[in-house]
């Protein structure tokens, strides 16, 4: 007879770990649709994606993937541009991470709402420089114009993050009151 081989027995998956991955694929799934379907300018559900995976993922490096997977997912059927606006688009991707422990701390719409804006302000000012710098006169002129010319995409980008924020962080609050667990435990466990 053959010795007994650990990694040959049966694999049990935990139930945590098929939700986490169902939750990441939702997520990714259904920003890269909003980003290739959508046909107003920066109106998408990236950030408000990665302010969610921030939240719930009890790793960063899982939240962190999820905003690099939809950018390089949906990038390769839209096309690539200038790679220092591209490397600012990504990285301004990740700043609403950066709201994880403030919302796993105290979840309250208003702390969603305001990590929201923010996000949508950063996306704001760290691309529009980028561009400024990419494809624009570098005079101060030339730099506010820039970012008037942008006004229009930030109004959307403002309703798109606060929309699918509102929706990703409302749908878990019905998932956890479905599963009737008490609202001191909305927030997932710390990492």
């Amino acid at each position: 007879m053959f010795p007994k081989k650990p990694w040959l027995e049966p694999i049990i998956v935990k139930r945590e770990f098929v939700t986490k991955a169902a939750v990441f694929c939702a997520l990714v799934g259904l920003a890269v649709t909003v980003r290739l379907v959508s046909e107003t300018p920066n109106f998408g559900a990236v950030a408000a994606a990665s302010l969610f995976a921030g939240f719930y993922f009890r790793h960063s490096a899982a939240a962190f993937c999820v905003p690099l997977a939809t950018m390089t997912i949906s990038d390769q059927f839209l096309g690539g541009y200038a790679k220092a606006v591209m490397v600012a688009v990504y990285a301004s991707l990740l700043i609403p991470i950066a709201w994880r422990s403030v919302l796993r701390s105290r979840l309250s719409p208003l702390r969603v709402g305001v990590a929201a804006l923010s996000s949508s302000v950063a996306f704001y000012v760290f691309t529009n420089a980028a561009v400024w710098y990419c494809w624009h006169p570098h005079t101060w002129t030339d730099l506010v114009h820039c970012y008037a010319l942008a006004l229009p995409f930030f109004k959307h980008t403002v309703i798109s993050d606060a929309t699918f924020a509102a929706g990703f962080f409302g749908l878990y609050a019905v998932a956890i009151a479905w599963r009737g667990a008490p609202v001191a435990k909305l927030a997932p466990r710390a990492a």
